[in-house]
């Protein structure tokens, strides 16, 4: 019987295959051979992920030889297969019109008890090691997992999400679109909110908004470095970067005018528009005092809008990426010793979340 069933198989007669295998199992419950055929109709009727598993079950627990030196070529076999199915897939993503354009995958923060079985997953689609696929899901916030043509980043983060892997990708060019100003100062708030502020070019401009426009708020730390020196163990003098400081920033989301307000304490004109300082005070207010206070009069007017403040474990997966980052030219005009990442980063940050949350994937 089990010669009639391979030759049903043969000539893709599956109903009458399944028919004698059936009566094989009802005839010889012990058959070994039962289980090799039962992997062999799952791999005829397509389901290859189900039957490779199937063989890989019967490596483990056959004694016969013929049956598991079987499985082992059909395991190559739907190998072969994946790999074609996924290359041809693979490339018929890169040649959709605008596939080519460059752009980032992010994998988003996933809950610990579902890590295991998620990094088993992941480490399948990107073809990695389950110990590593563990360490590359983020727990904490969002990560810069891979960079490359949008229709590699499209087809791998379809994949990732079938296997419930949360993610999402967005393209350098959408990001340079969105249109970022920094702000000056606030004007005014009535009868609407004026600011003063300017763009990429640094030309001026007045924007006037409802702060019910305003439907997401973005914050981060950037930190401002400086060389300064140490002696080793032998006398020898050597430069080393160190954090010294801090530059606050908050970005402001509208939407519905495809614009991000960014407001910086050390850009920010405290002494126009409106005065944030308080009246009793007969002290002179420093800029962090200033900051604090202009924080205070958002969150009044803001207290509803979501903040998003995970910027700097998103920065310290992204930081590595110079190549990216130097495609992205941030609207953070600070005065610096030498240019750092951490600016083009913030960018990147706060563009994916505008992205992320009212126009994409």
């Amino acid at each position: 019987m089990i010669e009639q069933i391979e030759r049903a198989i043969e000539r893709q007669d599956y109903p009458g295959a399944t028919s004698l295998l059936q009566k094989l199992m009802q005839q010889e419950p012990e058959n070994p051979w039962s289980d090799y055929y039962v992997a062999r109709l799952q791999e005829a009727n397509g389901e290859l992920q189900t039957a490779i598993e199937s063989y890989r079950l019967l490596l483990r627990v056959a004694l016969n030889p013929t049956i598991t030196s079987k499985a082992r070529q059909r395991i190559d076999r739907i190998t072969k297969i994946k790999q074609q199915q996924r290359e041809k897939a693979l490339a018929n993503s890169l040649a959709e019109p605008g596939n080519s354009e460059i752009g980032v995958l992010i994998l988003e923060k996933i809950s610990p008890e579902l890590k295991q079985t998620a990094a088993q997953k992941f480490a399948k689609i990107m073809s990695i090691d389950p110990y590593n696929a563990r360490l590359q899901l983020p727990s904490r916030s969002w990560r810069l997992y891979r960079t490359g043509k949008l229709g590699e980043l499209k087809f791998y983060s379809s994949s990732l999400k079938k296997a419930e892997i949360p993610c999402f990708y967005a393209s350098l060019a959408e990001i340079d679109r969105l249109k970022i100003y920094q702000v000056n100062y606030f004007e005014s708030t009535i009868p609407k909110v004026t600011v003063v502020c300017y763009g990429r070019r640094g030309q001026q401009n007045k924007l006037i908004f409802d702060w019910q426009e305003v439907a997401q708020q973005v914050e981060g730390l950037l930190p401002v470095f400086d060389a300064s020196l140490h002696s080793d163990v032998r006398g020898k003098i050597y430069r080393k970067s160190e954090t010294i400081d801090y530059v606050q920033l908050r970005d402001l989301h509208l939407p519905g005018k495809k614009i991000i307000l960014r407001l910086c304490d050390r850009n920010y004109q405290f002494k126009k528009g409106i005065s944030f300082a308080k009246k009793s005070s007969i002290e002179p207010a420093t800029t962090r005092i200033n900051w604090n206070n202009l924080n205070k009069f958002l969150q009044q007017n803001l207290s509803e809008i979501p903040i998003q403040s995970d910027f700097t474990p998103f920065a310290e997966t992204a930081i590595d990426f110079e190549e990216i980052l130097r495609r992205i030219e941030p609207n953070i005009n600070l005065l610096r010793r030498e240019d750092s990442f951490w600016d083009a980063a913030f960018e990147l940050y706060s563009g994916l979340i505008f992205l992320r949350n009212f126009q994409l994937h």
